[in-house]
């Protein structure tokens, strides 16, 4: 059986930038270790907790720090998460080409992995993927 991971795409974004954002990938590692569907349960709830404060930061801070997703600028119909952080007096910007997931596709994921947490470790070595690739592409501004 093979694994159509597009249908996750927004899903390993999420966690991809919540990974980049805190500077910690243990929920993503814990997904990928995952030995039951609860494990990946209570794993992607912590990620949505902290997606929401990410995503609130950016509303308060009008993108200067938390998260945001964009057009894509060299391809029409797509999207990208900007993570937007401080380090000292430099502004750090990491892009993952992607989208956020929205309730449905957390909802489908969720049963999707129950039924087969296959799934889930997948989606996890997926947006671990997407970390690296956004990391190298990192851009740093003066502030």
């Amino acid at each position: 059986m093979s694994l159509d991971l597009k249908k996750y795409r927004g899903v390993a974004t999420s966690l991809a930038a919540v990974g980049i954002a805190s500077r910690s990938y243990s929920i993503i590692d814990r997904i990928a270790n995952a030995l039951s569907y609860d494990s990946v349960s209570r794993a992607l709830y912590e990620n949505s907790r902290i997606l929401e404060n990410l995503l609130r930061r950016s509303i308060e801070t009008e993108g200067a720090e938390g998260i945001f997703e964009e057009p894509h600028k060299e391809k029409e119909g797509l999207k990208v998460v900007k993570i937007v952080s401080k380090k000292d007096n430099t502004r750090v910007v990491d892009t993952v080409s992607g989208y956020l997931a929205d309730d449905e596709q957390i909802k489908n994921f969720l049963e999707d992995a129950s039924k087969n947490i296959r799934i889930a470790r997948s989606v996890a070595s997926y947006a671990m993927s997407m970390v690296a690739s956004a990391l190298s592409k990192r851009e740093e501004k003066e502030a």
